[in-house]
Parts: C-alpha cells; structure tokens; sequence
C-alpha cells in the first residue's frame, strides 16, 4: 500500500495567525461588522492536462479526469472571515479542495493531491437583494503524493518546515445565499468556480497541470452584530 503523508500543520496555522492578527488591525467603524463563515461541501473537476517530466526520461503527456472524493480524509471544506461595510465586504478565505486521477497512464501508478490544492484568497465580496458575490485571488500551497515510474513522492518540503509547498496562483468566483437560523447565526449555501495552474513535484521531477472546478459548499454563517 503506498504510504500516505501526514503534513503539519504549523504552515497553515501561522498564515491563518498571520491573516486574522491583519484583520483584526483593521480599524473598524462603529456600523461594520465582523462575519465567521465555515463550509463543507464537494468539487467537480473538468478534464485536463498533465506534463510528467522527470530526469532523464521523456515527458509523459496525458490527459487526466479528476474526482474529489470529498469526505475521504481529509475533507473538503473552507472558512472565511469577512469585514462588512454596507453592502461590501474585504474577506480572507481558506479553500482545501481536492484532486485525486482517475485515469493515470502506464508509468504513473497513482497521482493525488489529497492533503489539499489549500487556496488562499483575499476577496471582494457584495450583496446585493439577498445574493452575495465575490471575487478573490491569491497563492496555492499543496501536499502532492505520486508514484512515477516507480519514484515514490509523498514527504512535501514547504515553508516552516511544513509539507505545503507553493504551486501557483489560483483565482475564485462566487455566489452565495443565507438563511437566518439564530440571532446573529445563519445558514450558508455557496457555489464557487475556482481556477489554477499547479507546478506539483513529483520522485526526481515535477508534474505541471492546471485545475478547474465547480464547488458546491454548505455551511454556518456567524456575525457580531445585526446587519
């Protein structure tokens, strides 16, 4: 069975550390408010392609379908934080999508970045008669885990000593909807379109793909004061 990676995490925690003491700087009118939103969910992938390129060996080329497998550990999910001025917000979120391939080639026995595509996204966010949008843009750190041609990668070298490496950009587009439960807690339902291009290592080489997915995310909405 290959060996599956079990990344710290210290890098996550200290950007989330670093985001939210930035944040909390910001100074803040009497009328803002402050929102906490978590989601669960699942993500739909379109087909794309992956460039395997290893030392001394010919590229590989092929195209891939992707599946998520959303509560296969870890989870997909995502949280953010919003600051609200009227009816629009600046916000940090953090994404943890997944990509596992279900069609790898002959010299790839398996292919999966299961400990997170992790978006980090600072975002622009509107309401507007009952519907909030947002757009949001920002780096892409990522836990690859492959078997190519035998080369077995699964031990990530990321930032702090943490297995989440830097793979590129990624954009979002959202439209979301809530529903009041409690003072000051509601319901969240959001459908998210994300992009990315990921440069992911792989045994003595990279893999070189981008993402494109459709995210379908439910969840709790809380906020300090009334709108």
């Amino acid at each position: 069975m290959p060996h599956t990676c079990r990344p710290t995490a210290s890098f996550p925690s200290r950007v989330t550390t670093g985001i939210l003491l930035l944040l909390a700087g910001i100074a803040s009118p009497a009328a803002a408010q402050w929102r906490v939103e978590a989601w669960l969910g699942d993500a739909w992938s379109v087909p794309t392609t992956v460039t395997f390129s290893q030392i001394n060996q010919p590229q590989v080329v092929t195209p891939a379908t992707w599946s998520s497998e959303p509560f296969a550990p870890t989870w997909l999910y995502a949280w953010r934080i919003a600051h609200w001025q009227g009816e629009a917000a600046w916000a940090f979120e953090y994404m943890h999508h997944k990509i596992y391939m279900d069609n790898p080639p002959p010299e790839v026995a398996y292919f999966r970045v299961t400990n997170g595509v992790n978006f980090f996204l600072a975002e622009r966010l509107w309401r507007r008669s009952g519907w909030e949008y947002g757009v949001g843009a920002g780096p892409i750190f990522s836990v690859p885990v492959s078997s190519v041609r035998g080369l077995v990668y699964d031990n990530a070298h990321g930032p702090f000593h943490s297995q989440y490496e830097l793979s590129g950009p990624g954009i979002q587009a959202s439209i979301g909807r809530r529903l009041r439960l409690l003072p000051y807690t509601y319901g969240s339902l959001s459908l998210k379109a994300t992009a990315a291009y990921l440069y992911l290592h792989i045994g003595d080489g990279h893999a070189v793909t981008t993402n494109y997915a459709l995210h379908l995310q439910y969840g709790l909405s809380l906020q300090n004061r009334k709108r």
